[in-house]
């Protein structure tokens, strides 16, 4: 007894109705829209790679700008931040909160602010903060590892979109398509019951 076909063998016979009798117009037409379909999700690879690239060089130059117009001091927590908590297995986690702390700055004067610190943290214990040209308190610059993530992940994204958007497509015209051979089958099924009839 043989099993039911793999994925590969049925996309095959989508893809290629051949010399089957049994395949009409409408069959011949789908096959045709899925090898569009799969031409086109191929084409968009590189596409995608290059939206990808084009968001990397992007974060790059943010991350050059930012870690020369930005710099990194150490800071003292003036209060304890909220207690940390951890998961079902025991693992603490990575959150942080924001807690008073205190720096000094280059010219010898304190400032006072908020840190990012890890939850648990004690009064007295070291963060980093960054500070902009004016000793302002600002988010950490961009890194290379950053940089890299939102590249693949607009790559990504961008050729998941347009598949889905392909699918979709692909899935309404076979839907019409299923449309037209079900009329098809009615109409010989009514060509069949009348020669029955006048049989």
């Amino acid at each position: 007894m043989q099993g039911q076909p793999g994925a590969l063998t049925v996309l095959w016979r989508r893809i290629h109705p051949g010399g089957n009798p049994l395949a009409r117009i409408p069959d011949r037409i789908e096959a045709a829209i899925l090898i569009g379909v799969i031409t086109a999700a191929l084409f968009g690879v590189p596409l995608a790679a290059a939206a990808g690239s084009e968001a990397y060089a992007t974060m790059m130059a943010r991350a050059t700008s930012e870690a020369s117009g930005r710099h990194e001091t150490t800071a003292f927590l003036l209060e304890d931040a909220p207690p940390a908590r951890y998961g079902v297995d025991g693992t603490p986690s990575a959150e942080t909160a924001k807690v008073p702390a205190r720096w000094t700055l280059p010219d010898g004067t304190f400032r006072e602010g908020v840190a990012s610190a890890d939850l648990g943290a004690a009064v007295g214990d070291p963060v980093t903060v960054w500070l902009d040209e004016t000793d302002s308190v600002v988010e950490p610059p961009v890194t290379p590892i950053d940089a890299a993530s939102t590249g693949i992940g607009v790559g990504v994204g961008v050729w998941l979109f347009a598949v889905s958007l392909l699918a979709i497509g692909y899935l309404f015209a076979r839907h019409l398509l299923n449309r037209a051979r079900r009329a098809a089958w009615d109409r010989e099924w009514a060509r069949v019951g009348q020669d029955w009839t006048r049989s």
